[in-house]
């Protein structure tokens, strides 16, 4: 599946030639999880398939057990109730991944916003913001979606 070798390969290369320590992989990933339960979120209807996708992608992209999957988003639903921004999480996401690496990601999110087969002016919305703080202009973020 393209979505999943894509976000596979954004875990497997750090922002740098060193490969990432335990704790910045954990950051990395709390980060990406965040991010991508808000994509879920944003239309305020959490459907079952997209849950399902959600945690399909995460285990088999983090290399971690449905069960550590399932973990990392119940700390995520919580952290994200007491969240005003995706501010935090774009942060770490910059400060590891590439340019390269963010584009794959947020064409993952595409993709994860239309798990139900429709997008959503929130998801629309949550996703330009994403890339806006990753920077990347708008014509950059239609040219990922476009391809994805």
């Amino acid at each position: 599946m393209k979505l999943l070798q894509s976000l596979k390969s954004i875990l497997k290369v750090g922002h740098s030639d060193q490969p990432l320590t335990e704790s910045e992989k954990k950051e990395l990933n709390h980060a990406i999880v965040e991010l991508m339960l808000e994509m879920v979120r944003a239309d305020f209807v959490e459907l079952h398939t997209e849950k399902t996708a959600l945690i399909a992608l995460l285990s088999d992209s983090l290399e971690l057990h449905p069960e550590e999957v399932v973990e990392y988003i119940e700390k995520a639903e919580i952290r994200a109730d007491f969240s005003l921004s995706i501010k935090s999480q774009t942060n770490v996401i910059n400060n590891y991944l590439t340019r390269a690496e963010k584009a794959a990601l947020l064409a993952n999110m595409w993709q994860l916003a239309y798990a139900d087969d429709e997008l959503h002016l929130l998801e629309s919305k949550l996703i330009e913001q994403a890339s806006q703080l990753m920077g990347f202009s708008q014509q950059e973020l239609q040219s990922l979606c476009q391809n994805s």
